[in-house]
């Protein structure tokens, strides 16, 4: 073999080795060994990729090499999402997820929050989109009109529960996934037992928002639906603490005179009938409660004496105000804190 040949083999041999540590170095060596614990990151608006690392302060070990991976991948941009990073990740794994779209899923929990103000706030808290976008959403009458909801009736579609969303799920999306749990909710039966009732189903949803409220203890809700629906029937108003406060935007606490005798439409103790809407999102549990409420002819209760959660129910005065002495005896021989 002569020289020349032996010479170009070498060349090919170091040309092979450099390219190969090249591609290494570039695409598979760890570039993100400094974090500890995983990372999640949101971007809400278009970024460049070159940028992006820098802007959120993603601790890459080497930027240059990042820079060069992104341009050889042509990765030029970023779009808006919620990006997950592990340490260890080389620079094609970085590439890998942003090149993901931000789709990872956030969990959650809306069956804690009692009007549409808390739950744009708790929305805007958890996703990309703030709680003005929601609540606009919630009021646009275009939008509501595509999806088939009623303005004034949109807290009565909201179905308390845990949710898997993409960060970047918008107004649009949640009222849409809302309003098929909501038909999922009114299948054939509760809807023909609503009809039965002789109530429309954001009528239903409004009354088991204040028995949800009256009561933790469901094995008493259909007793007190069935108090409500007694008063209903003669126009006697519904009297309830909760509604008081949520017209007066209180979520807790003692009702007072000035609560009792406010002008809001959920005061349900200066105005007969149903306030407006729901005072809180209910479980289709305290929904099947005023759909098989219990027949009584009570149309009074009190608290239990005994911190049971439960109530006294009576069928007229005299007796309500035993069970209310009862109770007041009870409360009175409890240690002051």
């Amino acid at each position: 073999m002569s020289s020349r040949i032996k010479l170009l083999i070498a060349i090919s041999l170091v040309g092979l080795l450099l390219t190969g540590s090249f591609f290494y170095v570039v695409f598979i060596k760890a570039n993100l060994t400094s974090i500890e614990r995983d990372l999640t990151c949101q971007v809400k608006q278009t970024m460049s990729a070159a940028d992006i690392c820098e802007a959120l302060n993603l601790p890459v070990e080497n930027f240059a090499t990042w820079k060069i991976a992104a341009r050889l991948k042509r990765l030029h941009e970023i779009r808006p999402g919620r990006y997950q990073f592990k340490k260890g990740m080389s620079n094609s794994d970085i590439i890998r997820e942003f090149r993901s779209g931000g789709l990872s899923s956030v969990k959650l929990r809306i069956d804690d929050v009692s009007s549409l103000d808390e739950l744009s706030s708790r929305l805007g808290q958890s996703l990309m989109h703030d709680s003005a976008h929601f609540m606009n959403c919630f009021e646009n009458d275009t939008i509501l009109s595509t999806l088939g909801i009623i303005k004034n009736e949109v807290a009565s579609i909201i179905r308390p529960n845990t949710y898997e969303f993409y960060w970047t799920m918008d107004g649009t999306s949640f009222l849409k996934k809302m309003k098929e749990e909501s038909d999922k909710l009114w299948n054939s039966t509760r809807a023909s037992e609503c009809e039965q009732l002789g109530m429309s189903r954001h009528e239903v949803i409004t009354l088991a928002s204040i028995v949800k409220a009256e009561t933790s203890n469901l094995s008493e809700a259909p007793s007190i639906a069935g108090l409500y629906l007694n008063r209903l029937r003669i126009n006697m108003p519904l009297q309830s603490d909760p509604t008081a406060l949520f017209g007066r935007r209180k979520s807790t606490g003692r009702v007072y005179l000035n609560d009792i005798q406010s002008d809001t439409p959920y005061n349900t103790y200066k105005f007969t009938g149903l306030p407006p809407g729901p005072i809180n999102f209910p479980e289709g549990s305290y929904i099947d409660a005023v759909l098989h409420a219990e027949t009584h002819r009570y149309i009074y209760m009190c608290a239990e004496p005994g911190g049971t959660g439960k109530h006294r129910f009576a069928t007229n005065l005299g007796e309500h105000e035993r069970n209310r002495s009862a109770y007041i005896r009870w409360l009175n021989n409890q240690p002051k804190n």
